[in-house]
């Protein structure tokens, strides 16, 4: 379990009063803007609407087959129209090497589950991050002075605003992405799958890991779903990750509008993060 959750608590709303500072990176092609405080590179995504959720159904009943809780698609919906204002959000999950230095800058006593002696394993800097509990995300976004994405944010960014299912389009290729029991069933250096990039030039948000997002898991607008689920109990996690078994390798959660919920307190091997930066008047970070 996490450390000094108390800690946690005072960390992060201290952090909440700072204001969100970035920097063009003039040295890289698109006129790329770094994120200053973790040095990450970010992806402007514009305002505007979006198509968001589905209206997928499951005739089939594949839930009651391979005996799943939740039925499928249900809680995705009613697809609809969404209008964002516009935001930066990191162009890649952040990893190991970045959450560490976070950590030593910080001063922040909650280690990944899994790192040994203050550390990640050899060899994995350039993985994401992973065994980190919401609270723990968080409080690298806070620090980084940024924020979790909503919901609606990553799916945006992850589907564009044509409708797409997946970040690249609407057909699935085995080898796209790290995913499921496709891919490495590890994690992989960020980037290592350049396919899996969405229409705003966003990676990795098909596969490699899940994603903690800042919601709280509820019914969307106009949804007949009814859930006990549904509340102030579970974050809401978007993506899908790295499996090694398990009903994750159905087609129903590949989609870009697939979501899940889990205990925030709860970590897990093939979860991870992202952030993501508001976008200020003059149209910068």
């Amino acid at each position: 379990m996490p450390i000094g959750k108390k800690y946690t608590l005072v960390f992060m709303i201290c952090l909440l009063l700072i204001q969100p500072s970035c920097k063009e990176n003039q040295g890289q092609k698109s006129a790329a803007v770094v994120s200053e405080v973790d040095q990450k590179e970010i992806v402007l995504i514009p305002a505007g609407e979006f198509i968001m959720g589905t209206d997928k159904t499951d005739p089939e009943n594949t839930q009651q087959r391979i005996g799943t809780i939740k039925p499928l698609y249900l809680d995705q919906q009613p697809q609809r129209r969404v209008n964002l204002e516009a935001f930066y959000i990191d162009r890649y999950e952040v990893t190991n090497k970045e959450y560490k230095r976070f950590i030593e800058a910080a001063q922040y006593p909650d280690y990944p589950a899994h790192w040994v002696e203050g550390t990640y394993p050899e060899g994995l800097a350039d993985h994401p991050v992973t065994n980190v509990t919401w609270a723990q995300a968080m409080a690298y976004a806070l620090w980084a002075r940024k924020l979790l994405p909503t919901e609606e944010q990553w799916e945006k960014a992850a589907r564009g605003a044509d409708g797409r299912i997946y970040p690249w389009g609407n057909e699935y290729t085995k080898g796209m992405a790290n995913l499921e029991i496709d891919g490495a069933r590890q994690t992989a250096p960020v980037g290592t799958y350049p396919k899996d990039v969405s229409p705003y030039g966003v990676n990795d948000m098909a596969g490699n890991v899940m994603e903690w997002t800042l919601d709280w898991y509820r019914a969307y607008p106009g949804s007949n779903y009814q859930s006990q689920r549904f509340g102030r109990y579970f974050k809401v996690l978007r993506g899908t990750g790295f499996q090694k078994a398990g009903h994750y390798f159905l087609e129903a959660y590949r989609y870009a509008f697939f979501r899940t919920e889990v205990d925030p307190d709860e970590f897990f091997e093939n979860v991870g993060f992202r952030c993501v930066t508001p976008v200020t008047k003059s149209g910068k970070p």
